[in-house]
């Protein structure tokens, strides 16, 4: 039995909430978990800082992949046949390279700079899928979401407020090269989504993200202690448990319910890097956060709105 299937039936909710939970519409338990899933990645970031100031960013990322293939070895031997004949090998290759520049980067991001700053620079992912899935998949991007899409970058630069001149700003590019990663990761999935299985999926990116963070790690290697060990161990642990989660998520609710509720990474960075380390935000950063927040609340209820009339409508002419 994997871990991931264990935690699920043993540890995951206690016997008695999951009866109440069950009673509940899809859509709730959906954004419940979309909630869970994003504070858990928050603390993923927490973790890593903590580490970082001893273990180096390569080191860590290792240890990450290494837990996730891990805890993804009963799927890899069922699946061993499957994973040793590929197909869109270029997708594969990109999604590989975009995933390693995402966690890398970020990882170095989330370190180096104020939490929610790191945090606020990944939701300009959101504009480079625009622009990467309009040039490479034909997707068009409406009017709307093209405005929430600026708004929500103007609202990203209240909150970092970057200046050419301060030592942070190198960090603040490596944070948007490492949005574009991921980005670019995301591009891929959604275009092999169709044909390729899931476990091929994880598999490859665990796999090959870990081989390109080996060599870098050998050349500064230093063992952990128990402590450091222990940490590296719920890096990988926590953000393989939120990425279980953030999928049944989607299974339950809507996607852009979903993709909506992961803004509420800006609110737990903000409390974490007040609580554990002293970031207080600024006036101009609050008011940022502000319309980060609005930019993914607004749209989804116009949108419920004009769901809502457009029903009123159609039972009218019923009528």
């Amino acid at each position: 039995m994997s871990f991931l299937l264990y935690f699920k039936q043993h540890v995951f909710i206690p016997q008695s909430m999951r009866h109440s939970i069950s009673q509940l519409p899809p859509t709730i338990k959906g954004v419940l978990l979309a909630l869970m899933s994003t504070a858990m990645f928050v603390f993923v970031g927490v973790l890593v800082r903590i580490l970082n100031e001893s273990v180096d960013v390569f080191q860590i990322l290792l240890f990450r992949q290494l837990v996730f293939i891990t805890l993804l070895l009963p799927s890899v031997v069922n699946n061993i046949k499957l994973l040793l004949t590929p197909s869109c090998i270029k997708l594969h290759f990109f999604r590989i390279v975009g995933a390693f520049f995402a966690l890398y980067f970020g990882f170095l991001t989330v370190s180096n700079i104020p939490f929610a700053d790191a945090t606020a620079l990944g939701f300009t992912q959101v504009l480079f899928v625009a622009f990467i899935s309009n040039l490479f998949l034909s997707e068009r991007v409406g009017a709307m979401r093209l405005f929430t899409i600026v708004v929500g970058f103007f609202g990203v630069m209240l909150v970092v407020q970057p200046s050419f001149e301060s030592a942070a700003f190198e960090y603040t590019l490596l944070g948007l090269v490492g949005a574009l990663g991921a980005a670019t990761a995301v591009v891929c999935v959604r275009k092999m989504a169709q044909t390729v299985p899931k476990v091929v999926l994880l598999t490859y990116q665990a796999v090959f993200v870990g081989l390109i963070a080996l060599i870098p790690s050998l050349h500064s290697w230093q063992w952990p202690s128990a402590e450091e060990m222990l940490l590296l161990f719920l890096v990988g642990v926590i953000s393989s448990i939120a990425q279980w989660i953030g999928i049944s998520a989607y299974k339950l609710a809507e996607a852009n319910v979903v993709a909506n509720v992961e803004y509420a990474k800006i609110i737990y960075s903000l409390l974490f890097g007040y609580w554990l380390f002293s970031e207080t935000p600024n006036t101009m950063a609050i008011v940022g956060v502000i319309i980060i927040l609005l930019s993914a609340v607004v749209p989804l209820l116009l949108n419920h709105c004009l769901k809502a009339h457009n029903m009123a409508t159609r039972k009218q002419k019923r009528r």
